[in-house]
């Protein structure tokens, strides 16, 4: 193919264009996460939406399809950068004890990353249809992945006498809940790290025997003293 100088013009202009729709995106993004982050009372208007952003409402539904789009896009946001892929690599730790104190931190350093944000969605999947799909993206994998925990924990001798991988399933689905996460730290003002400490303890002390070796990054501050 011949060069000629327009198509370096051509290559300019759809960076130029990629550029200026990136930026949109974000823009809109964060007009979306402030309306969320405000509280459930009229959360995620597209036309709030859209002024806050200053595009027009058109624009918003061409680069996310729809509201639902729009909770979609939260909910990944909330995902990849808070800290997603580390949770994935502490769940694919090959000690089943391992996995289940750093996944747990994991989880607690990725919620207390947007609190804000995960809060207001979790709450807003309990009243807006619009919401659920997005939440339930983010927590379906969840108890299938506490129940492979919990067989990995029986496996490796940890599970302590008597509790069936079922029960250890529930109890780990409980536990490592947003829900759990936002009790000590919203609730109790606890920090993150501490935070993390209490519920790696409350889960040993729940599903595990109890001559467990020690957690190593643990605090004295949040762990729970077993008797």
């Amino acid at each position: 193919m011949k060069y000629h100088p327009d198509m370096d013009k051509r290559r300019y202009v759809q960076t130029k264009r990629a550029e200026g729709s990136d930026d949109t995106r974000r823009r809109i993004l964060d007009a979306a996460r402030a309306t969320v982050e405000r509280g459930p009372v009229g959360a995620l208007k597209v036309d709030e939406v859209a002024r806050r952003a200053g595009v027009s409402r058109s624009t918003v539904y061409l680069l996310y399809g729809s509201r639902s789009g729009l909770f979609d896009a939260l909910a990944r946001h909330l995902r990849d950068e808070a800290g997603f892929d580390t949770l994935v690599a502490a769940s694919r730790l090959p000690d089943a004890l391992e996995n289940l104190r750093a996944s747990q931190r994991a989880a607690v350093a990725m919620y207390a990353t947007m609190p804000d944000l995960a809060r207001a969605l979790f709450t807003l999947s309990a009243i807006d249809p619009d919401a659920v799909a997005a939440v339930s993206a983010m927590e379906d994998g969840r108890r299938p992945g506490m129940m492979r925990l919990a067989q990995a924990l029986d496996a490796g001798g940890y599970l302590r006498p008597g509790l069936s991988v079922e029960e250890a399933t529930d109890l780990l689905t409980v536990i490592t809940s947003f829900q759990a996460f936002d009790e000590l730290f919203h609730g109790s003002g606890l920090p993150a790290d501490v935070v993390a400490d209490r519920l790696v303890a409350l889960s040993e002390r729940a599903i595990c025997r109890p001559d467990l070796p020690p957690d190593p990054q643990s605090s004295r501050r949040g762990s729970l003293h077993r008797a």
